[in-house]
């Protein structure tokens, strides 16, 4: 079960999906990452903390996308 979801409207296809994956994969405390394009979704495992859950967002925002918590998402809960 992911750790932390993330709205990320703006991914267009498959091809901007799996380059998102990508990105987050490289992050050495991901261990998976499940984005869904047409729902907006981004579901990500992570080892770690606060920091992170901000490392992860800048991650997907510095890979050019618009990126909020899930809604009804809380990031204090482990």
């Amino acid at each position: 079960m992911p750790d932390v979801a993330f709205v990320v409207k703006d991914v267009s296809g498959a091809e901007d999906a799996e380059r998102l994956e990508r990105a987050l994969t490289r992050l050495d405390f991901v261990d998976l990452v499940n984005v869904d394009g047409e729902k907006g979704l981004v579901a990500v495992s992570y080892s770690g903390g606060d920091a992170e859950r901000e490392r992860i967002e800048g991650a997907i925002a510095e890979a050019g996308h618009d990126v909020e918590p899930s809604p009804g998402a809380d990031p204090e809960v482990d």
